[in-house]
């Protein structure tokens, strides 16, 4: 198992990662990506190498340290936290072959960047898959060596179905060489991330390329076995709650130096924004206790049995959606509570605003999750099984 002052040391990193990347968010913005140097940068000090076990190079982080060092990344800038989230596969390195795994992964800088649309076919052909399909919103694509694109497998020209009667869904790893990036990513909350869409058209994938949710583990160890949504899902609310805080942070500093139009005292003076910072403050807290806690009691009985409950991915899933939404509503407080000063591109309220919006758009947090997450609250079965 990873020594525990692997996860202290990258945590150290992100924070002393902060200047440089603050220092960049304006060429973040305007080019709509993270520069290729600062992609580099972060490659090289490990933090697109989370979760990848570490018996093919990675860092093997638990779930909770994950979780801080996307939450510190978030606070510095959104789009680069994003972009290492989502680069974060590496849950799929536990089902594919070690030849594959091991090739991928030879070289320890190489980034990924993935979608779980399955927007692509695989068709079967001897040892593999011939693979066609435009994905969308694939963040981060412009830094990838390799894309992580889900496909509905196809048979005889229709698709392959599952016991259950669903179609089949694999991810082929391929080549970013094999892929074309079409610019598409023009919008306003999480700019930075560069996630355009990406065709492929006719490329082999290997039989050994291609992981399923439901394939067999490779490694063995009970750590591996962890559902992928609830490793994977948290860190849109740990990006969230880094960006309120970021946003409770500039309020204060606008509050401690703004004496609004119309009135003699100084903004930190108002009852007004004494009862905004407040509410925002309890709102961050609270989620963040949530989020962590349902992390690690999932962490620890998984550890020791080897199981996840799906009271427990419930619980993961939950703490997720509703650290989103906190962090949401703790921003909103803040942006109105700034007055006319949030409006301005220097101001970090106004991109504040901007991203965690953007997080909300996410289908690991619809609303309807809330539907899921309480039919198996009521101890019914779930009505998907991505919990």
């Amino acid at each position: 198992m990873p020594d525990t002052r692997i996860g202290a040391a990258l945590l150290d990193a992100a924070r002393a990662f902060r200047p440089r990347i603050i220092a960049d968010r304006d060429r973040i913005e305007a080019s709509r990506r993270i520069p290729e140097d600062l992609a580099q940068e972060l490659a090289r000090a490990g933090f697109f190498r989370l979760f990848l076990p570490e018996a093919y190079g990675g860092l093997d982080l638990t779930p909770m340290v994950a979780m801080e060092v996307f939450e510190e990344l978030a606070g510095a800038d959104a789009s680069v936290a994003w972009c290492v989230w989502n680069g974060n596969t590496h849950w799929t390195a536990a089902q594919l072959s070690p030849e594959a795994a091991r090739t991928i992964h030879a070289d320890p800088d190489v980034i990924t960047a993935n979608s779980t649309r399955a927007s692509g076919q695989a068709h079967i052909v001897p040892d593999g898959f011939r693979v066609s399909g435009r994905w969308s919103l694939v963040s981060g694509c412009e830094l990838g060596t390799w894309m992580v694109l889900l496909c509905v497998v196809h048979e005889n020209g229709k698709p392959r179905l599952m016991p259950a009667g669903a179609p089949e869904n694999r991810f082929m790893l391929i080549p970013s060489a094999d892929c074309e990036i079409i610019d598409t990513w023009t919008v306003g909350g999480l700019r930075g991330t560069g996630s355009h869409d990406v065709l492929v058209r006719d490329v082999v994938v290997p039989n050994s390329y291609g992981s399923g949710f439901t394939d067999p583990y490779v490694l063995p160890e009970p750590r591996y076995r962890i559902p992928p949504f609830s490793r994977v899902i948290p860190g849109l609310g740990a990006m969230a709650l880094g960006i309120a805080r970021t946003a409770i942070d500039t309020f204060g500093e606008i509050a401690g130096a703004k004496t609004p139009q119309r009135t003699a005292q100084m903004l930190r003076d108002t009852h007004g924004a004494q009862m905004r910072v407040s509410q925002a403050e309890s709102l961050v807290r609270s989620a963040r206790l949530f989020l962590f806690d349902s992390l690690e009691r999932l962490w620890v009985r998984l550890l020791a049995t080897g199981e996840v409950s799906m009271e427990a991915r419930a619980h993961a899933r939950l703490a997720a959606s509703h650290a989103v939404s906190s962090a949401v509503q703790a921003v909103d407080l803040l942006y109105v509570g700034a007055g006319a000063t949030s409006l301005y591109t220097s101001c970090p309220l106004e991109r504040a605003f901007r991203d965690v919006h953007a997080i909300t758009q996410h289908i690991g947090v619809n609303p309807r999750v809330l539907e899921t997450t309480g039919r198996v609250l009521f101890g019914l079965e779930p009505d998907t099984p991505l919990l």
